[in-house]
């Protein structure tokens, strides 16, 4: 079966898997999420010049990455979106070892990630493109919804917690550390400046 109608397939599925299963108190791991990191994966994978079986690879991680949201807990949604992932790939003619490539690319997004090939690193960067830019601030509100609506958690030290994220974590290709890393130190200088002011 051809790879980019594979890719086809594969997006009008998560599309109605998130159109079917979506709950309320998804606000942010949601359709609009995974396309984005679909955005940004292609965007990544454009500047290291991937070859189609690499982008295959990246863009099936990427549209199946947070699927395990729609059926499964915060703490095992990695293992079920490989779930959601296989049993797509079930009755399609795609060689084993592809598989088991976008597995390794879907679990290395699970926190800490601890990438070891290149489409592992772009993959977890694809994910946290947004800590490195303005979008963080609306996206950070937005997981602390999902989780006091997921949790009936109050969360009252978000920031605090929010900052160490961001001061811990780090851009694994080169082409994000320069794309990205100074807009990720502006939203470590607002989240100070706003925990002092609080």
């Amino acid at each position: 079966m051809e790879l980019t109608y594979t890719e086809y397939l594969a997006e009008k599925y998560v599309v109605d898997l998130f159109t079917r299963l979506t709950s309320a108190y998804l606000v942010y791991h949601n359709l609009s999420h995974t396309e984005r990191v679909v955005v940004r994966a292609m965007e990544i994978a454009d500047y290291y010049e991937l070859n189609n079986r690499d982008r295959f690879v990246l863009s099936m991680a990427a549209w199946f990455h947070d699927t395990g949201h729609l059926v499964a807990d915060i703490d095992s949604h990695e293992e079920a979106g490989v779930l959601l992932m296989k049993t797509f790939f079930m009755d399609k003619d795609v060689d084993a070892r592809l598989i088991d490539v976008i597995s390794d690319c879907i679990m290395v997004t699970k926190f800490p990630p601890a990438p070891k090939t290149l489409l592992e690193e772009i993959i977890c960067d694809a994910d946290t493109y947004h800590f490195g830019t303005r979008e963080f601030e609306i996206t950070d509100k937005l997981v602390k919804r999902e989780f006091q609506l997921r949790t009936k958690k109050k969360f009252t030290n978000w920031c605090n917690d929010t900052l160490k994220l961001l001061e811990t974590h780090r851009f694994f290709t080169t082409y994000c550390r320069n794309t990205l890393e100074q807009g990720k130190q502006t939203n470590i200088e607002r989240l100070k400046n706003e925990i002092r002011s609080n």
